[in-house]
């Protein structure tokens, strides 16, 4: 691995969860690794300019 690539900290999901993304993942003839990359990307993108304001998911 080079030194510009890290490893997060795992995250849990439930099953139905990860077989929806297994199952996106594949459609896509992506790995698992990619499609979450790609997906926090444009969540930083969206939240990390303040786009969209407070983040209505957030739990105080």
């Amino acid at each position: 691995m080079s030194e510009d690539r890290t490893t997060l900290p795992p995250v849990r999901v439930d099953g139905a969860f990860k077989r929806r993304l297994v199952a996106y993942a594949e459609s896509q003839e992506r790995d698992v690794s990619w499609v979450v990359r790609k997906a926090i990307g444009a969540y930083l993108d969206r939240h990390g300019k303040g786009l969209h304001g407070e983040d209505p998911h957030r739990k105080i």
